[in-house]
């Protein structure tokens, strides 16, 4: 069964992250509303359990069923890792559910089926992320030769949620990571948290002074195609020039577990609008 075209899309992250990902469905879905649950009592989820993070997914999933979603979007890497499988057995099967590494683990491949030069894959995340190895073992899966190189980064989540995206303790501590040998060859970057596309022009500034090509994939449009594929598969993308006819839907609404003003101005930097945060009940 597919879900009704005019049906609110529900999304979570353990944070505000995950509105990185919400912001680009909006963009490619602009008739839909979305649900947004920041699992903010229990951020970071890469610290976590896989039998955490699991109760967590299905708790946040229901909440989001109960307020009329017709889609879960898993926009949290960690939680796409080690919590994908009980969701999809938890949750009823004809509500289609979507993670963050699948879609980008096809982009991946169509790189590689595209240029002549393999990419020479790095990854980025949380440490429940990359201790996961799921980013490796899906993306030779996908037939991508090579060995994918996965670096766990636990410092830039925190310094993210603290809003010091932009500063230097950020600046210092991305660099930090992006030098260390494990990442050193890569032509190709995987974002593997939906934090990191604050830190694009960041990341790509690094390797411009190193003279240093790369290919950085943008997961959040790359997993709003993925949506709006599964939901509205008939549906164009708009353009800057000829957008998709729409039609009005309720306010987004943006739930957290926990509430802070911080939290609240962070939202609206991952978002991109003003956004009100609700206290789940």
């Amino acid at each position: 069964m597919q879900a009704t075209p005019d049906g609110p899309i529900g999304l979570f992250d353990s944070g505000v992250g995950g509105l990185t990902v919400a912001r680009a469905v909006a963009q490619r879905l602009p008739h839909r509303q979305l649900l947004y649950f920041g699992d903010t009592a229990h951020l970071p989820y890469g610290d976590k359990s896989p039998e955490a993070i699991q109760s967590y997914s299905i708790a946040i999933a229901d909440y989001l069923l109960a307020h009329g979603a017709v889609a879960i979007v898993v926009a949290c890497n960690t939680a796409s890792a080690v919590a994908w499988d009980a969701l999809r057995a938890h949750v009823p099967a004809h509500i289609p559910i979507i993670n963050v590494i699948d879609p980008v683990v096809a982009a991946v491949a169509q790189t590689y089926r595209s240029q002549t030069t393999p990419p020479n894959v790095g990854v980025i995340g949380t440490r429940g992320t990359i201790g996961s190895g799921i980013y490796p073992a899906r993306i030779n899966a996908a037939g991508v030769p090579g060995t994918v190189h996965a670096l766990a980064t636990p410092l830039l989540v925190p310094i993210i949620e603290e809003g010091l995206a932009h500063s230097e303790i950020l600046r210092a501590t991305l660099h930090h990571y992006l030098a260390q040998p494990e990442l050193q060859g890569i032509n190709t970057l995987i974002p593997g948290c939906t934090h990191y596309p604050l830190l694009t022009d960041e990341i790509r500034a690094f390797f411009a002074e190193r003279n240093t090509p790369i290919t950085l994939i943008d997961a959040p449009s790359v997993v709003a195609n993925a949506v709006a594929n599964a939901l509205e598969p008939d549906r164009p993308a708009p353009t800057a020039t000829a957008q998709s006819p729409q039609t009005p839907h309720a306010p987004h609404r943006f739930f957290v577990s926990d509430y802070t003003p911080t939290f609240e101005r962070i939202a609206q930097q991952f978002f991109g609008d003003v956004v009100t945060l609700e206290l789940a009940h």
